[in-house]
């Protein structure tokens, strides 16, 4: 099965433990967003990810070997 690495930042590494990165078992065509639900972690919680350094949304498929970065929102006043 192919795997990606995930990246979460900020808050959303308490779902994943703590962990500043893991290694992720998807099948080819999975979206982030299922990705991320599979994960425990709320899609509602993210605002930017980045694959391979670039831009991103929920719905973009993944097929293996990318780097994916996932941010929160950042509150602020």
């Amino acid at each position: 099965m192919p795997e990606v690495q995930v990246k979460p930042y900020a808050a959303l590494r308490k779902y994943v433990g703590g962990a500043m990165s893991i290694d992720v078992q998807i099948e080819p065509g999975q979206t982030i967003e299922q990705m991320l639900d599979g994960l425990g972690i709320p899609p509602n919680q993210t605002r930017i990810i980045f694959v391979d350094s670039r831009a991103a949304a929920l719905s973009d498929k993944l097929e293996g070997g990318e780097q994916i970065g996932v941010f929160p929102a950042i509150g602020g006043g």
